[in-house]
């Protein structure tokens, strides 16, 4: 009898507390949606395919040589998820002249801004005005810009593809988990599993703290 009365006061209270949040135009804690970051789709090792015409830089671009000569250049699939939103601000403009290790790419997520580098030396010939201000959700089939160059072949040896990507984009990701991990200690809610082995969200970074933004980007 006591059990049945003191269940019935805990849920007389908690209908109470329940009404007064409704009037407050207030939710209760419990009921409350998860942080729309948690809700973001994941990514592993084995959801980055890497197409066979592409070949990865280690600045995080991909090249593919065209049919009329041309190099067009991108971010490549990891990059543009390990930092999330991201939406391309600026890139070089047609005519410049890029040296390798200029910047090709400049990035934004939330307030943070990300440099991305030419990986050869060239001429820009034309850029895709399509890619500014929006989330770069199809990253190896959105070039960012085409570039004329003639050092492409001298510096294939330099970047990666076939398995050889795939093992190094591999490492990329075990360095990520290692980086969120020691950045991150917010990072132990329910759903992410990233410190049993699993899954990383794909805008985890966002939830660093100001300074692990600069220290990503080196």
């Amino acid at each position: 009898m006591v059990a049945i009365f003191v269940l019935t006061l805990f849920l007389f209270l908690i209908s109470v507390d329940l009404i007064v949040l409704k009037i407050q135009g207030k939710s209760h804690p419990a009921f409350e949606p998860l942080l729309p970051q948690y809700d973001s789709l994941v990514f592993d090792r084995s959801s980055i395919a890497i197409p066979s015409d592409k070949f990865l830089s280690k600045g995080h671009t991909w090249l593919k040589k065209n049919n009329d000569g041309s190099i067009s250049i991108g971010i490549d699939e990891f990059g543009s998820m390990a930092l999330g939103a991201l939406s391309i601000l600026n890139c070089a403009p047609v005519g410049q002249e890029l040296k390798r290790g200029e910047m090709i790419f400049e990035g934004a997520y939330e307030n943070k801004t990300v440099k991305f580098l030419s990986p050869i030396n060239g001429i820009v010939k034309s850029v895709n005005e399509n890619i500014f201000g929006k989330k770069i959700s199809n990253p190896y089939e959105t070039w960012g810009v085409q570039i004329a160059s003639n050092d492409f072949f001298d510096n294939q040896k330099g970047f990666l593809s076939g398995t050889e990507a795939s093992n190094w984009i591999r490492k990329e990701y075990l360095k990520l988990k290692d980086f969120i991990n020691s950045h991150s200690p917010k990072i132990d809610l329910a759903g992410i599993t990233m410190f049993d082995g699993g899954s990383l969200s794909n805008d985890l970074i966002s939830s660093l703290v100001d300074r692990s933004a600069d220290d990503f980007e080196k």
